[in-house]
């Protein structure tokens, strides 16, 4: 949901190869015509390293360049395809690089777990940490069931209680003990930050939710920019967004709980300005691609200047989502009916009135459209006094006008040059089809609808 994946080819001369650290991992079970890439992470994306490694059957062998800053990084070994219905996985494996040379054995069915390092202090520690933790984490996840579903005044409750309680303080003094052995490792900086909450024992999921989000971002240290080339900052933000979404809420409902949770989040990044910006960045992002505008506007109208001095490209598109937030005002337009008459938004407004972009390629509009004459069918739009004005923005405009013609469209039906690259657009921050803004006769956006039950619901909600 938040992961996106930024691709950049850093070529290197070949005269400096000499000077290159080396990654050698042996696949076993590796494909024939497996196509590995090794990537580096940074601040959720991913950048390529090495496209063309030396594949000799089951051992690969990467370069890394000489002046790679230290962080993690991954290989894609392959792509594994559940269904045809469901998109294709990458067969990956995670590992740290610090400047050393790296030997890896693992297996292609699960090269992370399956990992063990022939070469390499930093993922030595690393690995063994992780399959370590494992392991409590298992105990764990048994001993909380108990907990949890157990009568309490049974005598065996208390036993696992008292045992939960301290295979979670064993966890605690495990990762204490481990980063102060190895103080000058990166490894160490990384599994400091693996630290969890200690939940003292049956709560509902409620106060379990609570106790988590109260102490989860004091377990992080946010003051390490290095951990920016790891994915440790990103993993633990979108984990702590996710835990405040709820799978029965209402979207809009979400973007209320998400705007909670960067309220939350934020202060404790002012500890270094640097992170705060790119996780800031981060986090535009994720929202951005799961299409929460009230939370991308929340962002633009709090923290702004948090996003740092070098992102004016994301200023300015955070800006488009404060101007067109619930309660704005809609710019004006002028756009053309199918015979060429002009129509002016302004000129043609009702006590509400219902703007939708859309696109006559667009599969997603084509079904909103399909239902939208229902809703006029029951008498919805008429008893609100509500018209609708259609907005075509496709690059061809036959294609809109053919379309016209053969689906009878119950409204203002217009369209604007320029598509997504119109004034139009720029003005209204549109960026996908299909968007509707509810308005009232002074032009003030009432509501974004993302779906037609969202659009009925809001339009029942009109005095």
């Amino acid at each position: 949901m938040f992961r996106k994946i930024i691709v950049l080819l850093l070529l290197c001369p070949l005269f400096t190869w000499a000077k290159d650290y080396q990654v050698r991992i042996h696949v076993k079970n590796l494909p024939a015509d497996s196509q590995p890439i090794l990537l580096r992470i940074y601040n959720g994306n991913l950048f390529i390293l090495d496209s063309i490694p030396a594949v000799n059957q089951e051992e690969i062998t990467f370069r890394i360049p000489e002046n790679t800053r230290p962080g993690m990084l991954r290989t894609i070994l392959g792509m594994s395809a559940y269904s045809p219905m469901m998109p294709s996985q990458p067969i990956a494996l995670n590992f740290i690089f610090n400047r050393e040379n790296i030997e890896i054995n693992t297996d292609y069915q699960d090269p992370q777990n399956a990992a063990e390092i022939v070469t390499s202090e930093e993922n030595k520690l690393y690995f063994g940490f992780m399959k370590s933790d494992l392991l409590f984490f298992k105990k764990l996840g048994l001993l909380e069931q108990v907990v949890q579903n157990y009568p309490e005044q049974d005598e065996f409750y208390q036993k696992a209680l008292t045992h939960y309680l301290k295979v979670q303080n064993e966890r605690e003094k495990f990762i204490d003990k481990t980063c102060k052995i190895n103080t000058k490792t990166l490894a160490s900086r990384i599994i400091k930050n693996q630290k969890m909450p200690v939940l003292p024992g049956k709560l509902t999921p409620e106060e379990r939710d609570s106790l988590i989000n109260q102490q989860f971002l004091s377990e992080v240290n946010f003051n390490d920019t290095t951990l920016l080339y790891t994915n440790i900052y990103t993993d633990k933000v979108f984990r702590f967004i996710q835990m405040h979404m709820k799978p029965t809420a209402t979207p809009r409902e979400n973007e209320a709980n998400c705007i909670r949770a960067i309220d939350q989040l934020v202060p404790v990044l002012d500890i270094n300005p640097t992170i705060q910006q790119h996780i800031l960045q981060f986090l535009i992002e994720g929202f951005e691609s799961m299409k929460m505008e009230e939370v991308l506007a929340h962002i633009s109208s709090n923290y702004l200047q948090q996003c740092g001095s070098n992102s004016d490209i994301i200023k300015q598109r955070l800006e488009g989502y404060r101007k067109m937030a619930v309660g704005q005002k809609v710019p004006d337009f002028t756009s053309n009916k199918t015979q060429g008459e002009p129509f002016n938004l302004y000129n043609h407004i009702s006590p509400y009135t219902l703007i939708l972009f859309w696109h006559t390629g667009c599969e997603h509009c084509q079904i909103l459209m399909n239902n939208l004459p229902g809703l006029s069918r029951a008498g919805l739009f008429s008893d609100h006094q509500l018209q609708i004005i259609g907005v075509s923005i496709d690059e061809n405009k036959e294609e809109w006008e053919k379309f016209s013609e053969n689906y009878q469209l119950d409204w203002i039906n217009t369209h604007v040059e320029g598509s997504f690259g119109s004034q139009i657009a720029s003005d209204y921050n549109l960026f996908a089809t299909p968007t509707m803004f509810l308005i009232d006769a002074e032009y003030n956006i009432i509501a974004k609808p993302l779906t037609l039950e969202e659009l009925k619901n809001n339009i029942m909600e009109l005095k």
